[in-house]
């Protein structure tokens, strides 16, 4: 990671002060009527799991869109994105790897990398939860996707010290607004043992800031990862609707290709969390992608759906999953 930090001292800092600050604004009480109660913990890992549910990753969504605003692939923006990401991972008791490409992207070739942290199952049998921390040339890439990055952060603390019945293997994907740059590079490299010991792969791409969230899966694979996550949701009385159809398409089912499509292409069960746009017009969203619009317009938005994420997320991957392969 040498190269990461010839000019990024400055954001280490800045993770390290993020952490803390996050940390300190959930024990807080960041959301009223929290379940929790801080206590004092050795590591920050340990005092996420004290605090309410969404209130890190909330804190941890708005200062990486504030402090990297503009992540675009094979840029300096996106290195310093990926050192907060990384470095994030560290400070909270994992030991991530860096995975470096260079693939061609729907503007020529691109030069990123993907973030990978294991955390260790009772199974070898795997689980991916992935979001892309790249974002497009305008705006902060608030909701798309500092909102990912933030419950992909959260959650990762939030199960390290857990027992969980599947080895969780937590990505954060360069270059997806290269289209799927990252994602397909991942998938490229899975071996033959490794595809088989992948039950599914959550998407975490855009899950807050729009006016709902929304869970579906990719058209060319299983769905029954998408449908245990919408019967979680019912169980714990959530507001987790399955995607609308449209484009020839049956309900539940993505239009636009993610970061899970290269997964569903091998027939793993993907399911990808999303909020939709957060602005009726459509024009310029990416514009308005920031947390001073956002926040400013639908006050409480997004902390209230990562709250409701982050506890279906936990719920979700301490669980043993109905498949049905």
């Amino acid at each position: 990671m040498t190269a990461l930090r010839t000019r990024g001292a400055w954001l280490a800092i800045a993770v390290g002060a993020v952490l803390v600050v996050a940390v300190g604004v959930a024990a807080a009480g960041a959301f009223g009527g929290c379940e929790k109660t801080a206590t004092k913990a050795g590591r920050p890992s340990a005092a996420v799991t004290a605090t309410a549910f969404g209130s890190v990753g909330y804190v941890t969504a708005k200062t990486f869109a504030q402090t990297v605003p503009r992540r675009v692939a094979d840029t300096w923006g996106e290195i310093q994105a990926r050192e907060f990401v990384f470095d994030s991972f560290q400070r909270y008791g994992y030991f991530p790897r860096l995975q470096e490409f260079i693939a061609r992207g729907k503007d020529g070739r691109v030069h990123s990398g993907n973030i990978i942290a294991v955390k260790e199952g009772d199974s070898a049998k795997q689980l991916i939860v992935g979001a892309h921390y790249d974002s497009a040339a305008v705006g902060q890439g608030y909701a798309d996707n500092a909102t990912g990055i933030g419950l992909l952060l959260e959650t990762a603390a939030r199960l390290k010290r857990q027992p969980t019945p599947y080895t969780i293997m937590f990505v954060a994907f360069g270059a997806e607004e290269q289209g799927d740059v990252g994602s397909r590079y991942y998938v490229s490299r899975l071996g033959p043992v490794e595809r088989k010991a992948t039950l599914g792969m959550i998407n975490l791409d855009a899950p807050a800031g729009g006016p709902r969230i929304s869970v579906t899966s990719a058209p060319d694979g299983p769905t029954w990862l998408r449908d245990d996550v919408l019967a979680a949701a019912q169980a714990q009385g959530l507001e987790v609707a399955s995607g609308p159809a449209g484009d020839g398409l049956p309900a539940g089912v993505a239009r636009t290709p993610g970061d899970d499509d290269p997964f569903a292409t091998l027939g793993i069960a993907t399911a990808t969390f999303t909020s939709g746009a957060w602005d009726d017009s459509g024009a310029g969203i990416a514009a308005r992608d920031t947390v001073r619009y956002i926040d400013g317009r639908f006050p409480g938005r997004v902390k209230q759906q990562l709250r409701q994420l982050s506890r279906l997320l936990e719920t979700l991957l301490t669980s043993k999953l109905e498949t049905h392969r």
